[in-house]
């Protein structure tokens, strides 16, 4: 019987089919790999455009800021024109464009301004007026990228009259006082402060004190590391007084307080912040300056306290138009001048104002300070009609210059009571004010209950106290034979100390700021204003030399010092007060 013999099935098929599948799916993975491939770099090109576009976008922005400053440091109050106007840098790459840039007020109409209130930082609890800016750009490049980058520049104007004491750059807040000092209000420092108790009497601070400068508790004639140094106090976060016996350059080491080493940076920051609260700061914390109004193209930073001098100066035919916005001569309702003896009383239209005969008249006398008989225009305040008055703003000087002998200046008298919307004086020449200022009210009241004066202002080249015991004909006399009597004054002065006479010598202390002629030992002098000092005094530029009555050169002896802040200031400032700048970054957005 014969049998089939059965052979085993070819597999060559399916190894051609497996290869094949191998094949198709190696091919597969081959093309995904490179889709892949090209995606990521397309993402990744896409990418790059896109972060290119950010960037220049950012940088469109940040040279919208620049140009924005410049044209807010000639201008308070720009055009939409002149917003408009601006432009971004030009960009390198060529593939990329700005495609749309824009410098905006958020507020698009009047009023662009709005009230705000600090609430951290050195400058927490101050009011400002802030103009909000937007500056955007969009930057377009290849491959459809695109960029757009929005930034918020707040314009801050801060009324200078909101502090206590307010020194400009160049000019060094020192105190060294040797009669009961007490100081109520914040105290700043474009520059530096050199805060030291005398140890006689206390020195009490119930507010910040910060510098834009660097803090020194020496006094500024003297050696850094003498050991007259005491220890001022000054109220923490929590309203308690703390003594700052330490500063940037020495710490205390003693529980006498009478052994220091050597302090560093680190150690000032730190330690004022913890004990303070941030009551006490000073350029180790960031710590900015507040510019004073006056445009960029006039403010000599070689120089700043000259420039800053400007706002009182009088007008002239040639003043551009950023000299006009600085001169507060041009905001002035009355304008009283005198030139070559003849005073002339007109309007900001230059339209003669009439006032009653008396209203103003020239007088004469010795300053024992000056060593100078002063010429003044002497303004009976009592006799200044409301009516005439507009916006509150007086401006009285007059055009002869000092000399060796003789010096111009401004005297106020009779000035007990004020117009009950408030009255500033402002006068290129010094100013002297006899008897008590701003003493009575018009029944308003305060928050509490309490009188409230009008508002008021005096800023000069220098401001003199007279007490209403002042004689003119004793002013040769020795001090001693010019006995003063107590005082009251309401007003925000600002003024000028004395020049220092070389590199770290001193300029009369904040103490000494207002000037006195007369002997007020066991006097007061009751204050309450604001004490601003953005300049050195051009015309009365004598030393202070005190305190020696029987020394024929002390022409005086300084009173009991009961002086504050006005708090009314906070909401109900002096006409014209001149406003501080400050600019900050606001919101910041981003989008494609």
């Amino acid at each position: 019987m014969n049998k089939r013999i059965q052979r085993p099935r070819e597999s060559g098929g399916f190894v051609l089919v497996v290869s094949l599948f191998v094949m198709a799916v190696l091919l597969i993975l081959a093309t995904v790999f490179l889709w892949t491939a090209q995606t990521e770099s397309t993402i990744a090109t896409n990418y790059r455009n896109q972060a290119v576009a950010f960037h220049a976008a950012e940088g469109g922005v940040e040279s919208g800021l620049v140009s924005l400053r410049s044209l807010l440091a000639m201008t308070r109050t720009p055009t939409d024109k002149q917003l408009a106007d601006l432009a971004p840098s030009a960009l390198s790459n060529p593939q990329y464009t700005v495609s749309n840039f824009e410098v905006a007020r958020v507020r698009p109409t009047p009023p662009y301004d709005y009230r705000t209130v600090f609430s951290s930082g050195p400058f927490a609890g101050l009011n400002a007026m802030t103009t909000d800016y937007r500056i955007t750009a969009v930057v377009t490049g290849p491959r459809g990228s695109q960029a757009q980058v929005s930034q918020v520049m707040k314009h801050m104007a801060i009324p200078l009259f909101q502090f206590g004491a307010f020194y400009g750059e160049g000019v060094d807040f020192e105190v060294y006082a040797g009669p009961t000092f007490w100081f109520t209000g914040r105290v700043h420092a474009n520059s530096n402060i050199h805060l030291v108790d005398s140890g006689s009497s206390g020195q009490f601070y119930d507010s910040y004190v910060t510098a834009a400068g660097n803090f020194y508790r020496h006094r500024k004639d003297t050696a850094c590391c003498d050991d007259r140094r005491g220890n001022p106090q000054v109220k923490d976060a929590e309203g308690s007084y703390q003594y700052l016996d330490f500063d940037r350059e020495v710490k205390n080491i003693s529980s006498d307080g009478n052994t220091w080493e050597t302090g560093d940076v680190d150690y000032w920051r730190t330690e004022a912040l913890n004990r303070f609260g941030g009551k006490v700061q000073d350029s180790a914390h960031g710590v900015e300056m507040i510019k004073p109004p006056i445009a960029d193209a006039l403010y000599d930073s070689d120089n700043p306290t000259a420039s800053s001098h400007l706002m009182i100066e009088m007008g002239t035919a040639s003043d551009t138009a950023e000299m006009k916005e600085a001169k507060l001569y041009y905001e002035a309702g009355i304008r009283i001048i005198e030139d070559g003896g003849v005073i002339k009383v007109t309007d900001q239209d230059g339209k003669s104002v009439n006032l009653p005969n008396d209203a103003v008249t020239t007088q004469s006398f010795y300053d024992a300070r000056e060593q100078k008989t002063v010429n003044v225009i002497e303004l009976n305040v009592d006799k200044l009609n409301p009516a005439n008055l507009k916006n509150g703003i007086v401006y009285v000087a007059s055009t002869a210059a000092p000399t060796d002998t003789t010096m111009p200046g401004v005297r106020l008298v009779n000035g007990g009571k004020l117009p009950k919307d408030g009255l500033t004086v402002v006068s290129q020449n010094p100013v002297y004010i006899k008897g008590d200022y701003n003493k009575d009210s018009w029944g308003q009241k305060g928050p509490k209950g309490e009188e409230v004066v009008p508002p008021a202002a005096i800023l000069a080249d220098a401001i003199t106290i007279l007490s209403g015991n002042w004689d003119d004909k004793k002013g040769h006399l020795p001090a001693k034979e010019r006995g003063a009597n107590d005082t009251i004054v309401n007003a925000a002065l600002a003024m000028g100390p004395h020049a220092e006479a070389k590199p770290g010598a001193g300029n009369g202390e904040f103490n000494n700021l207002i000037r006195f002629l007369e002997d007020w030992g066991g006097k007061e002098l009751k204050y309450k204003g604001s004490i601003v000092a953005l300049w050195h005094s051009q015309q009365a530029t004598a030393p202070w030399r005190c305190c020696n009555v029987n020394d024929p050169n002390h022409y005086y002896r300084p009173p009991k010092r009961n002086w504050g802040y006005d708090t009314q200031f906070d909401t109900n400032p002096p006409p014209g007060t001149p406003m501080g700048i400050l600019q900050m970054r606001g919101q910041w957005s981003s989008g494609g």
